[in-house]
């Protein structure tokens, strides 16, 4: 038996030696691990190129990942729109991919153009693009109280800038924004935003805090925004009123149509 434990003997130091070597090579893996696991948790898809965030706007910097911070975007601009009656302006919910109504995922955007007195069509894929739905939680998501208005159109389209410029800001990765106005009344939804991001003007204001261009931080009412807020909404939306209409690509996909609004 004497002889078994001095025989024993090496092969046990081996082991108890092997064993503390593993336990070291385990010790390194997992906090190596460790590290890359907490660099790939605090880099969301929102980052720039330099891997650094956004700046905040206003206080307001969402995060997660882009579905999610489109999400907050969507309830952080829909939350400070009131109507005079102290109610929300509009509701508003956020879609990536594109959607409409849940019902409808766009793979592509049909946009019209004119050319020589006629319109065309440029057919763009839908990627790289959010969709924002302004309900006024009445019939068919039209503002349930008060009465239509001017004023109140342009709030609207205030609360539909607003949108944009604030996911243009804190999402490089996002090229386009679609925002579904609400009906009047007794009607259907049919017109719609489009923003580009680089489009001139919008692009001239992603440069600038956002308090440069709607320096109004709480929105007004109605009847209250300012005559200079008022000018910088028409310059930076009035070109992009579409009506819009749904097809089918010959691949199936579900083309959303911009059509000219009809509006001058």
């Amino acid at each position: 038996m004497a002889d078994g434990v001095i025989e024993r003997r090496p092969y046990r130091s081996k082991f108890v030696v092997a064993y503390f070597i593993l336990a070291a090579v385990v010790g390194v893996a997992v906090a190596a691990f460790i590290v890359v696991a907490s660099s790939s948790d605090t880099a969301t898809p929102s980052a720039g190129g330099d891997g650094s965030k956004p700046a905040a706007w206003n206080g307001f910097q969402p995060t997660g990942f882009v579905a999610d911070q489109v999400n907050l975007i969507a309830l952080h601009v829909s939350s400070t729109y009131h109507l005079p009656n102290g109610k929300q302006l509009v509701a508003v919910k956020a879609s990536i991919p594109p959607s409409f109504q849940n019902s409808l995922i766009i793979t592509d955007y049909a946009v019209s153009y004119s050319s020589g007195g006629q319109t065309g069509y440029q057919v763009i894929p839908a990627a790289d693009s959010v969709t924002y739905e302004l309900c006024g939680l009445g019939a068919d998501c039209a503002i349930a109280s008060g009465k239509p208005s001017l004023a109140r159109s342009l709030l609207l389209r205030r609360e539909a800038l607003e949108l944009a410029l604030y996911t243009f800001h804190f999402e490089p990765s996002i090229q386009t924004v679609v925002t579904y106005m609400p009906p009047a009344a007794g009607q259907k939804a049919s017109f719609v935003y489009l923003f580009v991001r680089n489009q001139p003007a919008i692009s001239d204001a992603l440069r600038r805090p956002i308090s440069a261009t709607l320096p109004e931080v709480k929105p007004p009412l109605p009847s209250q925004i300012s005559p200079t807020e008022a000018t910088t909404v028409d310059e930076l939306t009035a070109p992009d009123l579409y009506r819009f209409s749904f097809t089918r690509g010959q691949d199936g996909g579900v083309w959303l149509v911009f059509n000219p609004s009809g509006i001058s």
